[in-house]
């Protein structure tokens, strides 16, 4: 089968002619050039590509001219992956731009897993003044561009510490949003909320892959009063956009947050200081300063992100779950979590 991998050059950009881009309806994301049906998958499970069915691709009703990039699209159903994963080909699409001055940016027209995009795919798109149009499966495209995550290597798909050209991208994120939203308001000290029943504006439409209930923390309402007792303040990121939540995670000095896409907002803070309060979930670790392929672990960038990991017992409710970590459970002894908040 053949890979896009082998398309890339040395600034992880690969190019095709001619070509088809079929809507993203399954786990992976197909191209079609002539009789080749080529899958867009950059993780690392080559196995899994290797045991995929090629889909039969619509008859081609149309040919576009120009010069388009398209984004990988596979990982922005999730907040944290959008940004991680989503973030490298952006840089390599600025970096086209400024060559081919007329280029277009493709989004694929049928994300997987939901209905629609998430707001903050288009909310990203906006916040960099980057237009967009949709794809279209029965048209032939003349000249495609496309991109490495610059976060897996390039032969295995295995994860790397993400490239500095990643980190240029969120400093301008931080940059941009705390222009365009300057009046968000400002919490020095903030707990990332997962209480959806607490929360009047909760809409899955608006988070994308949504685990918040699946694995929700059900003594939740008692560990937020802790929080709230010592100055915490409960954040619902999800009522915020992206820009806005950017601008109010930059200026915060306190930050806990159990394991998910909740470690997104520690990179907002990129440069300065920040503690960090992480908590597992059964099964999920939040990632610790000395993970050394983690994007809020690397230096010099996040060198001033302090993580301190809760040392105590977590459980899922159920005692014997079915297997995977996206079950309810729950912080086993809350006066020891009460000692080890005030230390953040």
């Amino acid at each position: 089968m053949i890979s896009v991998r082998e398309a890339f050059d040395s600034e992880g950009i690969g190019v095709y002619n001619n070509l088809q881009i079929l809507d993203f309806t399954s786990k992976v994301e197909w191209f079609v050039q002539g009789e080749d049906v080529i899958p867009y998958h950059l993780g690392k499970n080559l196995t899994f590509l290797s045991n995929k069915i090629k889909p039969t691709p619509p008859s081609v009703t149309r040919t576009i001219p120009g010069t388009f990039f398209y984004w990988y699209t596979f990982p922005t159903m999730n907040y944290y992956h959008c940004i991680n994963d989503g973030v490298g080909p952006l840089y390599n699409y600025f970096l086209l731009k400024d060559r081919i001055p007329d280029i277009k940016f493709i989004l694929n027209a049928r994300p997987r897993k939901v209905e629609k995009h998430p707001p903050f795919v288009t909310e990203l798109l906006d916040l960099l003044d980057i237009p967009y149009e949709f794809s279209d499966q029965t048209a032939q495209y003349e000249r495609v561009y496309f991109s490495d995550t610059l976060c897996n290597e390039r032969g295995t798909g295995k994860r790397k510490p993400p490239d500095n050209r990643i980190y240029s991208m969120i400093e301008r994120l931080v940059g941009i949003s705390r222009i365009r939203y300057p009046d968000v308001p400002v919490h020095d000290s903030v707990y990332l909320s997962r209480r959806a029943h607490a929360n009047p504006q909760y809409n899955t439409h608006i988070i994308g892959e949504d685990n918040t209930v699946k694995r929700g923390l059900v003594n939740e309402d008692l560990i937020v009063d802790i929080l709230k007792d010592i100055g915490f303040t409960e954040v619902f990121g999800e009522n915020y956009n992206l820009g806005e939540k950017i601008s109010m995670f930059s200026k915060m000095q306190k930050y806990i947050s159990t394991a998910g896409a909740g470690v997104t907002n520690c990179l907002w803070r990129i440069n300065e200081p920040l503690s960090v309060g992480g908590i597992h979930t059964p099964g999920f670790p939040f990632p610790s300063e000395d993970h050394n392929r983690h994007i809020v672990a690397q230096k010099p960038w996040m060198q001033n992100c302090r993580i301190r990991l809760y040392p105590g017992e977590v459980r899922f409710e159920d005692p014997q779950p079915v297997k995977g970590y996206n079950h309810p459970w729950l912080i086993a002894n809350t006066q020891e979590f009460y000692n080890w908040a005030k230390t953040i």
